[in-house]
């Protein structure tokens, strides 16, 4: 669809439309699998616009783990800092980080799922900004548990395992609801708190025998 933009709002807008399509499309049929051409035609743009804002598809996913990794980088800076007890800053920075995913469910499903193992570019991208979260978790989770627990896991374990472990409710909810008995989905807080649990107690553990 031919389009004509007026103005610096009429391009935002645009290019909004066109990144928020991408990842509605890449969550549901996949990075792969999805053409410019569809894209253009879900956003109501002509190709020539995607080319001109993006160049290319992989700059358009870059971008949206751009903006997934560093709202995620803010939730964990945020929540962890403080002069609270390390429980309290585990239990709030997990329930954050679940907030986070549930408001950006499909920006996490494509940055979890759209990992192009044949590609460094993509991988080196990402590895940068996991780069980033291990180093706020070691420091913030990691080194202070480590006082009481000198085998306490790095954050090489701990951070693939907390995001792994809330990202989990996103990537296998319609299959669990169909398995499940209980009625309604699980609330976030609820399940935040089952989660930091499982670190917690070892955390607790350790600070007992200190």
């Amino acid at each position: 669809m031919q389009e004509k933009v007026k103005g610096k709002a009429g391009v935002n807008s645009s290019r909004e439309r066109i990144l928020n399509e991408a990842v509605r499309l890449f969550a549901r049929k996949g990075f792969g699998s999805t053409g410019l051409r569809e894209l253009a035609a879900s956003a109501e743009v002509n190709l020539a616009m995607i080319n001109y804002f993006f160049g290319s598809k992989k700059t358009l996913l870059k971008e949206i783990l751009d903006h997934f990794f560093s709202g995620y980088l803010a939730v964990a800076r945020i929540d962890l800092a403080g002069p609270d007890d390390l429980e309290r800053k585990v239990e709030r920075f997990v329930r954050g980080a679940a907030i986070y995913f549930a408001e950006n469910r499909d920006s996490l499903l494509v940055t979890i799922t759209e990992l192009p193992r044949d590609d460094p570019e993509i991988l080196s991208y990402k590895a940068n900004w996991g780069r980033q979260l291990m180093d706020i978790i070691d420091q913030e989770i990691c080194v202070p548990a480590r006082k009481c627990d000198p085998d306490f896991p790095p954050a090489r374990v701990v951070g693939p395992m907390l995001t792994s472990m809330l990202a989990s409710r996103f990537l296998f909810f319609p299959v669990i609801s169909k398995i499940e008995t209980r009625t309604g989905e699980m609330d976030i807080a609820e399940y935040a708190s089952h989660i930091s649990g499982i670190l917690l107690a070892r955390i607790k553990q350790a600070d007992r025998d200190c």
